[in-house]
């Protein structure tokens, strides 16, 4: 296995095959910010490849302005490679590709009330949770969607300190005005997430 930054041109491939069939449109945000982003030196996006040069898994990663705290922005393995392990040995491989004290977040969608959404969503935050993830105690709604909160650290960071750097990944690319529209980190308890909207609004 082989896990480097993907080309231009394989991020365009991935995100018109894997990626839209992985996540439905109100996650995931248009490439033309990922390769702004990672035009801005802010954006790391991993492929892994096997020898013969065909995807196994995508980790995208958002990266802090100022230092080591990295948002898991998408992670994905193809339809046909899932149920391998491909996706913890992706996660592991990722996590060394930095120094050993960078702090990676995660978000991974919260149920929420139908029972058969929410059996993949539960499978997801227990994969999560086997891959080393610590659930935090905040969720966060992005663009009208709930998420809980997920960490990989060691220590983990106090939770107040993480709370800022989260909300200052999405303030660095949107700005208070859009950020104050489209994003809710954290989520109190009891509030409800904005009515659903797109990257696209932007």
């Amino acid at each position: 296995m082989n896990l480097r930054i993907m080309t231009p041109e394989e991020l365009e491939k991935a995100y018109g095959t894997d990626l839209r069939e992985a996540f439905p449109p109100s996650e995931l945000k248009p490439l033309f910010a990922m390769e702004r982003m990672r035009e801005r030196g802010v954006y790391d996006p991993w492929g892994l490849f096997d020898e013969g040069g065909e995807a196994l898994g995508y980790a995208l990663l958002w990266k802090h302005p100022e230092g080591r705290c990295i948002l898991l922005d998408y992670l994905c393995v193809p339809r046909t490679r899932r149920g391998g392990g491909i996706g913890e040995r992706l996660l592991e491989l990722m996590r060394e590709k930095y120094p050993a004290d960078t702090v990676f977040l995660g978000e991974s969608e919260a149920p929420g009330g139908d029972p058969a959404a929410d059996a993949l969503i539960l499978r997801r935050l227990d994969f999560y949770r086997r891959s080393g993830a610590a659930l935090l105690g905040y969720d966060t709604a992005l663009f009208g969607v709930h998420f809980k909160t997920i960490c990989w650290a060691d220590p983990l960071p106090e939770e107040t300190d993480l709370l800022r750097r989260h909300q200052e990944i999405y303030l660095s690319q949107f700005g208070r005005e859009r950020y104050d529209r489209y994003i809710q980190i954290p989520l109190a308890p009891g509030e409800a997430p904005r009515p659903v909207s797109d990257w696209t609004e932007e």
